[in-house]
């Protein structure tokens, strides 16, 4: 007889859940490496930004319109904050246990991120000193073009441009694609989706006036949905996938103490 002790199945695999989460894990590592080669060995920023970019006049024609800076720059920005508070209180009522849908440290994690996505790249914006296209000599201003890891002359004043702070507006509602993974897959997608749709919206309106390089976009996303699973594994939240759509929208009205079927 062998003296090695047997281990039980349910000991030596991740749950379906953990599962998930590990998945989610390598592939953010592999599309953070693959950005970083792309970015880092190819000249890929700087040819699309040319695209917007008008050399005879020597602007960014998209950079003072309408459309652009007082739709999609300043007003649905400050829209995504306005429904970010409804979300809250959503959060609010998960976390007292008024909604089956969003359990409580799924409405903290909802809570969190779509506070700290944004406060995050915020602050990875004065840390990593990256310039916006418009202040780059190629565009008509006074600072070199570097690449993510080059490192930056100390005898210019510091950019505040990477990653993509305004595209963050749209990104933080990736965190509901961790979040509503109780009420169920299609549910959860749709939060990933929307939130990935938003983010990208605001993201290339500002790549067109010349305030960001694609890299600064596709990296806010990166870290809003890194944040969001980082979360989702320091809180504990419920990941397991639920039943169906069906059920969230008459759950949504129901009130805490209301006698179940």
């Amino acid at each position: 007889m062998s003296d090695t002790l047997a281990i039980p199945a349910t000991s030596r695999s991740l749950s379906p859940a953990g599962n998930w989460i590990a998945v989610q894990g390598l592939m953010l590592l592999a599309i953070g490496a693959a950005m970083l080669w792309v970015f880092q060995t190819t000249d890929l920023d700087r040819q699309i930004a040319h695209l917007f970019f008008d050399e005879q006049q020597g602007v960014f024609p998209l950079r003072r319109t309408w459309l652009f800076e007082d739709l999609l720059h300043r007003s649905l920005k400050q829209a995504s904050y306005l429904l970010v508070a409804g979300a809250l209180y959503l959060c609010y009522l998960g976390y007292r246990g008024a909604l089956d849908w969003l359990p409580r440290r799924n409405a903290l994690l909802a809570a969190l991120g779509m506070l700290l996505i944004p406060l995050g790249i915020s602050l990875l914006k004065q840390l990593i000193s990256r310039h916006c296209p418009w202040d780059m000599v190629d565009f008509g201003g006074y600072a070199p073009y570097l690449h993510l890891l080059d490192t930056p002359p100390s005898t210019i004043k510091a950019g505040v441009c990477f990653p993509a702070g305004h595209a963050s507006a749209g990104f933080l509602w990736v965190v509901w694609g961790v979040a509503l993974r109780p009420a169920s897959r299609r549910v959860a997608r749709f939060g990933l989706l929307a939130g990935v749709l938003m983010g990208g919206l605001l993201g290339a309106a500002r790549m067109a006036q010349g305030a960001h390089f694609l890299s600064h976009t596709l990296w806010s996303l990166w870290f809003a949905w890194a944040l969001s699973l980082a979360l989702a594994v320091a809180l504990r939240a419920e990941l397991g996938l639920g039943l169906g759509a069906a059920n969230v929208v008459p759950r949504l009205y129901a009130q805490p103490g209301c006698s179940r079927r």
